[in-house]
């Protein structure tokens, strides 16, 4: 017992839109979840407002280096 062709077409059409119905199952399921990782995400890539002091008060002149050969 065989399926022809042409009445195969309904069946897979059938399995793909089960397919797609699975998918958007899955990521309304999983959008949640991808927004708080996307929020943590964000807050931690956030640019930190640190100063840095490069005060001139250093002694630059007495510093020196040296090399031998």
């Amino acid at each position: 017992m065989s399926i022809g062709v042409l009445a195969a077409i309904p069946v897979v059409g059938e399995f793909f839109k089960a397919g797609a119905d699975f998918a958007k199952s899955a990521t309304s399921l999983a959008q949640p979840f991808a927004d708080v990782l996307a929020k943590a995400l964000g807050n931690a890539l956030e640019p930190q407002n640190k100063t840095v002091d490069f005060s001139a008060t250093q002694d630059t002149e007495k510093r020196k280096v040296t090399f031998a050969s």
